[in-house]
C-alpha cells in the first residue's frame, strides 16, 4: 500500500501537457475485481430500494411506531464540520441532540427570523438538545461556520418554526405555480470567489475554491435572448475569474482574470436555450473547476412548445480529487496529479457524495405518479464523460441542451461530455423507489447515487 503524500498546490503549478503519463490503476491484472464490484453495486442499489421503503414508512423499521409513524427522538454528530446527519424527520414532541466530535465549538442557529433554534456555543464533547412542539421545516446552521447547514422536519413539516418550504440544493422552483417571467430582461447580478472549506462527503472537509461559499457555484435561470451582467468581486487569494458557456463572446478580452480585492462586470446576451456551465478560468483552468468554482445557468426557450412539467430539479454532477490525508487544519486540499490522472475520490450530485441517497443521510427527491418531471442536468466534469441513467424509469423525452428543436424520445440513458447538459422529461406511472445513477459504474461507487421516490 502506497504510502499517503503530499498534494501538489495547484496554485502553484503552471499549465503542463505532460508526455506518457498514464491513469492509475488500483489493482492488478487479473480483473477478478470486476465482479465484486458489480455486486457491491447490485447490493447498494439493492440498499436503496430498501432505504425508499423505510424512508415511505416513516423511518423506523421494527417496533411499534408513534400514531403519526415518526421516530419520537433523534442523535446527530458535529464531527468534521458538519451535521450528520444533514437532515432529519421526526414526530412533533420529539427531543434532538446534538453532540459537538469536532476540536473546536459550533452553534445550531435558526436560518429563518425568530427560529426558536438558537443554541449556545456547544463546546468539544458537549451536546445540546431541543424538543420540537410545532410541526415544521426548520432550517439551520453553525454560526461561525455558515456553509454547515442541515434541516430538522417535525412531523408534516408545515406550520411552525422556520415557516418556509424546505430549500433543497437540487430544487429550483414549482413549475405549476412560479413560471420564468416573460419577455426580455436585462438581469444585474453578482457572484463572490471564496475559498471556503466545505463539506464533500460525510467525513471529508474540503479546501473549496467557490462562487458565493457554496458548492456547486449559486444556479441562474434567463431566458432566451436576455442580456446578463454579472460583476464578480474576488474575495480569495488568488486570480479568478468566470468563463460563461451560454455566451458568444470574445474570450480573450471579455474573460477577464479579477485581482485579489478586485471586481469585474461580465455581460453578454443568451441568444441559445441550454443548460450551460460556467466555471472560473483562471490557469490552471483544471485546477480552478475540480476545486469547486462551477455552476448552471438554464436559459429557457424564447418560443416554449414542450409539455410543461409539474416538478423541476436541477442536479449537477462533478468530480472531486481530495487528498489522501488532511493538512495541518484538519482539511482535505485538492490534489493536482489526481486531477491531471482524473481519478477521483468522490463523484457527486450537487457538490456531496450521496446527497440523495436515503440510506446515507440524505434526502431523495420526490414526485408523484403521473407527474411530468424534468430534470435539468449539467455534468460539470472538469474530465469524466458521464451517463445519466433513472432505474426503473424511461425518459419520455430528453431535449438536448435545453433546445425545443433538439428532442430525444424514449432514451434508456445519456452520454453528457464534460460541461455538456441537457433536460430531461421523465414521467412515473408508479409509486416506488428510482434511482438515478452514473451508469459509469466506476465512478457511481463514489457517491453519485440518489434517489426518486413516487408516492
Amino acid at each position: 500500500m502506497n504510502e499517503p503524500r503530499e498534494p501538489r498546490d495547484p496554485r502553484s503549478v503552471h499549465i503542463e501537457f505532460p508526455q506518457g503519463r498514464k491513469l492509475r490503476s488500483s489493482g492488478g491484472g487479473s480483473g477478478s475485481s470486476k465482479p465484486l464490484a458489480f455486486f457491491v453495486a447490485g447490493l447498494l442499489l439493492g440498499a436503496i430500494a430498501l432505504g425508499a421503503g423505510y424512508y415511505l414508512g416513516g423511518g423506523r423499521t421494527g417496533g411499534s411506531p408513534p400514531p403519526d409513524g415518526l421516530p419520537t427522538s433523534a442523535s446527530i454528530d458535529i464531527k468534521n464540520l458538519a451535521f450528520v446527519p444533514k437532515n432529519v424527520t421526526v414526530a412533533k414532541g420529539a427531543t434532538v441532540t446534538w453532540t459537538n466530535r469536532d476540536a473546536t465549538f459550533h452553534t445550531v442557529t435558526g436560518d429563518a427570523a425568530g427560529s426558536p433554534l438558537s443554541s449556545p456555543s456547544i463546546q468539544p464533547a458537549e451536546s445540546w438538545s431541543f424538543t420540537f412542539t410545532e410541526n415544521g421545516t426548520y432550517e439551520y446552521h453553525c454560526a461561525p461556520h455558515p456553509f454547515m447547514t442541515a434541516v430538522i422536519i417535525v412531523g408534516s413539516g408545515q406550520g411552525g418554526g422556520g415557516g418556509t418550504p424546505i430549500d433543497l440544493p437540487h430544487q429550483w422552483r414549482d413549475a405549476a405555480t412560479s413560471p420564468p417571467a416573460s419577455g426580455w430582461h436585462e438581469w444585474n447580478l453578482t457572484l463572490r470567489a471564496k475559498e471556503v472549506y466545505l463539506p464533500v462527503a460525510d467525513g471529508v472537509p474540503y479546501a473549496a475554491w467557490t462562487f458565493d461559499g457554496i458548492l456547486p457555484g449559486p444556479a441562474f435561470r434567463v431566458r432566451q435572448g436576455d442580456r446578463v451582467n454579472i460583476e464578480l468581486i474576488n474575495e480569495g487569494t488568488m486570480l479568478h475569474s468566470i468563463d460563461f458557456h451560454s455566451a458568444q463572446i470574445d474570450w480573450l478580452t471579455a474573460y477577464a482574470d479579477v485581482a485579489v480585492g478586485g471586481r469585474h462586470t461580465y455581460s453578454f446576451v443568451a441568444n441559445y436555450p441550454g443548460v450551460f456551465m460556467y466555471h472560473c478560468g483562471a490557469a490552471p483552468v483544471l485546477a480552478h473547476v475540480a476545486n469547486g468554482m462551477y455552476g448552471m445557468m438554464i436559459v429557457d426557450p424564447l418560443n416554449e412548445t414542450r409539455p410543461a412539467p409539474q416538478r423541476e430539479y436541477a442536479l449537477v454532477l462533478s468530480e472531486v480529487y481530495a487528498s489522501d490525508r488532511v493538512n495541518a487544519s484538519g482539511v482535505f486540499l485538492g490534489d493536482y496529479d489526481k486531477m491531471l490522472a482524473a481519478t477521483p475520490t468522490q463523484v457527486v450530485f450537487n457538490g456531496y457524495a450521496w446527497e440523495y441517497h436515503p440510506l446515507r443521510g440524505g434526502t431523495p427527491l420526490t414526485a408523484q405518479p403521473g407527474e411530468r418531471v424534468r430534470l435539468y442536468v449539467l455534468n460539470a466534469g472538469p474530465s469524466i464523460v458521464e451517463s445519466f441513467h433513472v432505474i426503473g424509469g424511461i425518459f419520455d423525452r430528453i431535449w438536448i441542451e435545453n433546445n425545443p428543436n433538439n428532442p430525444l424520445e424514449g432514451i434508456q440513458t445519456w452520454t453528457l461530455p464534460s460541461s455538456g447538459g441537457a433536460a430531461f422529461d421523465i414521467v412515473f406511472p408508479d409509486p416506488g423507489a428510482y434511482p438515478f445513477v452514473t451508469h459509469n459504474f466506476a465512478y457511481t461507487l463514489l457517491g453519485a447515487i440518489g434517489a426518486i421516490v413516487v408516492q
